[in-house]
């Protein structure tokens, strides 16, 4: 079960919970919120794993953008040295080999910038999810603490 679906079950759990009268306390099993953090420990680690897949994925795909730069440069660099034998020809080689730098270039910034922009995204889906996460269990903590000092 997804850490979404075990805090949208504990909102329903402490939605249908009775009410204690004349308060805005709910009473709740105990029991039922334990199981649910304990399920939420369990899922935890799951998120941060898919976390760090994607952080190497979003290397995995710099680093061959790159690769590819550096392969189209040096591609670059020898279509240059063969078209060196006229002052024309030589010329046109030098502006060719420049707009395929300068492609390429882009090419791999624009895939650097693609493969952070999308972490980033990752990253502040698995932070709300987190913190989301977080308020609902401190929340059902200063209730249990609340209904505990309501009994005492």
């Amino acid at each position: 079960m997804s850490i979404e679906n075990l805090l949208e079950d504990m909102e329903n759990i402490l939605l249908e919970a009775a009410r204690v009268p004349f308060t805005n306390k709910r009473i709740i099993e105990e029991d039922e919120i334990a199981r649910f953090l304990d399920e939420i420990r369990e899922q935890l680690p799951k998120e941060i794993i898919e976390a760090k897949r994607i952080v190497e994925e979003r290397q995995r795909v710099i680093d061959e953008a790159q690769k590819e730069a550096q392969m189209i440069m040096e591609q670059a660099k020898s279509y240059v040295i063969k078209l060196t034998d006229e002052n024309i020809i030589t010329k046109q080689a030098q502006e060719q080999a420049n707009e395929i730098m300068f492609k390429a270039h882009q090419a791999a910034q624009n895939l650097s910038n693609d493969a952070l922009t999308y972490a980033e995204d990752v990253f502040k889906h698995l932070a709300d999810n987190v913190e989301r996460s977080l308020e609902v269990i401190r929340q059902g903590q200063r209730e249990l603490q609340q209904s505990k000092r309501n009994q005492t």
